[in-house]
């Protein structure tokens, strides 16, 4: 990578809009919070995933998402919440960017926890943008005076349960669901 996952997380300060940054195996991406603008191209994403990861996403089966659930993806309230999504340029190719990852938190109301949620798309696995987005997301956490992301995981989902591992993320069993796992991740 052309720069530590720590050193692009302070990169993006709370004033900036975006960062462009270089992942392993020299893809580059941009990653930027969400807009309305970015509804097409949000349901895009969610349909090119697989139904696994869409499983392991949203804790069931989906084969796609309502209109009303991907409007509310990008419409942010941003007192509460906040969600980026990483983006390719194909406009060399004649296409819009493309979305190849979102992530995001919602303040828990009078708390200094949030929950938060990530999805990298299929073929974009492995290359350091879950950490990216992870430690981008901590970033703006701990900036807005949330000193933990939380989240589900189901207990069969391996890459998520490593992944919160290399971070350094607590797993315990969810109270009275033995299909679920709590991540608490200090930030």
């Amino acid at each position: 990578m052309a720069s530590s996952t720590l050193e692009i997380a302070s990169v993006l300060a709370p004033s900036q809009d975006q960062v462009r940054v270089q992942l392993d195996g020299a893809r580059l991406v941009t990653i930027r919070p969400i807009l309305p603008s970015d509804l097409d191209a949000l349901r895009t994403f969610f349909a090119a995933l697989s139904r696994a990861t869409l499983r392991l996403r949203f804790h069931s089966p989906v084969n796609d998402l309502s209109e009303q659930v991907l409007r509310e993806f990008t419409m942010v309230d941003h007192r509460a919440q906040v969600a980026f999504v990483a983006e390719i340029d194909e406009s060399a190719a004649g296409h819009l960017p493309a979305l190849i990852a979102e992530a995001r938190f919602v303040r828990n109301a009078d708390s200094d926890c949030a929950e938060f949620a990530l999805v990298v798309a299929d073929n974009w696995r492995r290359i350091g943008l879950g950490t990216m987005l992870t430690r981008i997301l901590a970033q703006r956490a701990r900036f807005a005076g949330v000193r933990r992301l939380c989240g589900d995981v189901l207990d069969d989902n391996k890459a998520m349960r490593g992944f919160a591992h290399s971070l350094g993320a607590r797993l315990s069993r969810a109270v009275g669901c033995g299909q679920t796992l709590r991540l608490s991740l200090e930030v």
